[in-house]
């Protein structure tokens, strides 16, 4: 099976919204309700995919996303990073693809599948 991807959302309702989304989808889904969570299943099952909540309690996504970079290195997983819109330059300088909240579920997927190929 193909690694999983994993969603790392404070927001149970959404969490559990972009889980059922992407299984319907076929996908293999992890999920986390903070940064410090998903530092231990992204060790544990090294996801093909990320998809971040920007703004969380404890650890938000910026800096998992350089403490990920710091500890994995060789692992980079496709990243898209769900923030509000005054957070978009920010999934830009870090180099990973931002989506706005609220987003479609369309746009979603869409982007689930352009960035996992082009991270392929």
């Amino acid at each position: 099976p193909a690694p999983p991807i994993l969603v790392v959302e404070d927001d149970p309702r959404l969490r559990s919204a972009l889980r059922r989304i992407l299984e319907a989808e076929g996908h293999s889904v992890l999920v986390a309700e903070d940064g410090w969570t998903a530092l231990d299943l992204v060790h544990a099952y090294r996801p093909s995919m990320l998809v971040v909540d920007y703004v969380m309690p404890r650890m938000d996504g910026e800096m998992l996303l350089r403490t990920l970079a710091r500890e994995l290195p060789e692992v980079p997983p496709a990243v898209l990073l769900t923030t509000g819109t005054h957070q978009q330059e920010r999934a830009e300088a870090l180099g990973v693809l931002g989506l706005c909240k609220p987003f479609r579920v369309e746009t979603l997927l869409d982007a689930v599948a352009r960035h996992r190929i082009a991270a392929a």
